[in-house]
């Protein structure tokens, strides 16, 4: 089984992930291929290469797009971001700053957990001044990014993010409102406690103590605050919030070090200067005439875990932190892309109870399967150096193994501190052409915008799988879109695969522009305390909204026409007639 991609999946191959225009994806696959596989030793590496060229060239796994842009290169970088930590010092800031330049210069985002600045307005002693507080530190780490995208490099990809109980929380709510603050960066409330500690107060209408370094340094009505994030959210989809206290709690590494803050899309909660090692199982190939070809995905899952376990051995770190943390910990994100167009081929709906509970032990398998990899390699290469056998087996999500698996990883050791992770996989999708991670198609067809240097752009795409049902004359009834599901249906699809998930699940909760402050705030309150983080986009709360939904209709006729256009937007409104 071979795989080439054609039209819109090409042009994006061609434009992101080929070494040069020429390239094949034949020879893309064979450059990745070659170049991971010189992890391996002697006779391995020849084996090694083979197999990761047969996955990828099948498009059974997709490799971050990171690791198609810095394979064959001399200095190739090939993680997609990273986390530094913020210290409370000029000496701390400029080293952070430094840090988000370095790693953005080799391609990488970063995650920067800015809560252990002072509030604004603390006393500097030795100066005679104020502190001006952690908003002041974004502040510049973003108009750094800023410089580096002005120069011709790489878009800056940053998440900055406070704990909900620091002095400046509210300063830092109302700064992204203004869309022209922060404008490189997503922006999340981290929840260090027990999430449901502060929704009690909610609930009592308590005030809410604002800390620092453990001493009282003001208060708020906890209502009012809680208001005002999610009006927030409501109004541009951000503050995201992020589980610090689940993410700690379900954590492998629970007895080496705090996880502080997540990448730029909230797939992987990490301690400073650790890194995201990214893939993902392209699972519409795993069906066949309707069944699942479970066989072929566990060789997958197996092949794909090694594969990111060498991507760290080859990789050249953008500093010398990130390479020691990422030799102790060797963390990695097998994840998975094309769910929703696994389940169409199935005949199986995305909210349904009969889908939910496939997608559940889809997960689960997976799980089990990353995990028995990692053993094995870790039997062969040895553990990372921070495993230890029985704190780790104490860890809350591994005792959720089967009891063998535990004691294969007794006896072997892991050779990853965490292996599985659900990412956006926005690019690499249309590569695949198919769904984006355990995303729901947007629709059967529609706009999307995006900028190409300093030229907007919009095209018409019809979903890959919706033209194959049409091409064929199959029933296009039952495909709905994003915003044909409820907000519930969203999170309870994300809540199913976190259960199995030793990273984090990154997912887009599209909510109707109806939605109420009410509405939004009881689903939180619901959900988030099983989820480690949260992401709303409210339809229709940015101008330059990316996607637009196009009715079934108009999507039937474009199908007809088999048609993706690509045109410039030549309207300063970026709204144009096509």
């Amino acid at each position: 089984m071979t795989y080439e991609p054609t039209g819109f999946a090409l042009q994006i191959f061609q434009s992101r992930h080929a070494s040069h225009e020429t390239e094949t994806w034949q020879e893309g696959c064979e450059r990745v291929a070659l170049h991971v596989s010189n992890a391996e030793a002697g006779d391995a590496r020849s084996v090694w290469k083979d197999r990761f060229t047969n996955v990828l060239k099948s498009n059974l796994l997709m490799p971050g797009g990171r690791i198609w842009y810095g394979s064959g290169r001399a200095r190739g970088q090939l993680l997609n971001c990273f986390t530094a930590p913020a210290g409370d010092s000029r000496e701390a800031w400029g080293k952070t700053v430094s840090d988000s330049i370095v790693i953005a210069g080799t391609g990488g985002g970063v995650g920067i957990n800015c809560s252990s600045v002072r509030p604004r307005g603390t006393p500097v002693r030795g100066t005679g001044g104020t502190a001006t507080g952690a908003v002041s530190l974004m502040e510049v780490i973003n108009a750094a990014g800023e410089v580096i995208k002005a120069g011709g490099g790489r878009r800056t990809a940053l998440m900055l993010g406070l704990s909900i109980d620091h002095g400046d929380i509210v300063e830092f709510l109302d700064k992204k409102l203004d869309l022209k603050q922060l404008n490189n960066a997503n922006v999340s409330v981290i929840f260090d406690d027990d999430p449901e500690i502060f929704f009690g107060l909610v609930r009592d209408g308590a005030d809410f103590p604002l800390m620092h370094q453990g001493r009282q340094v003001g208060s708020i009505p906890s209502l009012e605050l809680w208001q005002r994030i999610v009006k927030n959210a409501l109004a541009g989809g951000e503050p995201g919030l992020l589980n610090g206290y689940l993410a700690n709690k379900m954590s492998n590494i629970w007895y080496l070090e705090k996880l502080t803050i997540t990448n730029p899309c909230g797939e992987i909660w990490m301690p400073p200067y650790d890194c995201c090692c990214l893939a993902a199982i392209v699972l519409p190939r795993f069906v066949v005439d309707g069944a699942v070809q479970w066989e072929l995905l566990k060789e997958t899952v197996l092949t794909g875990v090694r594969f990111l376990d060498d991507v760290l051995t080859v990789n050249q770190y953008p500093l010398p932190e990130i390479a020691a943390k990422c030799a102790q910990l060797r963390r990695v994100g097998l994840g998975i892309t094309g769910l929703h167009h696994m389940l169409l081929e199935l005949g199986l709906k995305y909210k349904a109870p009969s889908g939910l509970e496939f997608v559940d032990e889809l997960m689960k398998k997976i799980k089990n399967w990353s995990y028995e990899a990692s053993s094995d390699i870790a039997a062969e290469k040895g553990p990372f150096p921070g495993f230890d056998p029985e704190k780790f087996l104490k860890g809350t999500f591994v005792k959720g193994l089967k009891p063998s698996l535990r004691e294969k990883i007794r006896t072997q050791g892991m050779r990853n501190c965490a292996v599985n992770t659900i990412a956006p996989t926005g690019t690499i999708s249309i590569v695949c052409d198919t769904s984006s991670g355990i995303e729901p198609i947007f629709a059967a067809a529609h706009e999307r915008r995006y900028r190409r240097g300093d030229e907007k752009m919009v095209e018409i795409v019809v979903d890959p799988m919706f033209q194959r049902f049409m091409d064929d004359g199959r029933d296009v009834e039952h495909f709905v879109g994003a915003h044909d599901l409820s907000i519930r249906d969203h999170l309870e699809m994300q809540r199913v695969c976190q259960r199995h998930v030793d990273n984090a699940v990154s997912k887009t909760i599209n909510l109707p522009s109806d939605t109420t402050i009410e509405e939004l705030s009881e689903l939180y309150v619901e959900y988030f305390p099983d989820l480690k983080g949260v992401t709303v986009y409210p339809d229709g709360s940015r101008e330059d909204q990316p996607l637009t939904a196009l009715p079934l209709g108009q999507a039937v006729l474009l199908a007809v026409g088999a048609r993706s256009e690509t045109t410039p937007i030549d309207c300063a409104s970026g709204s144009c007639d096509l």
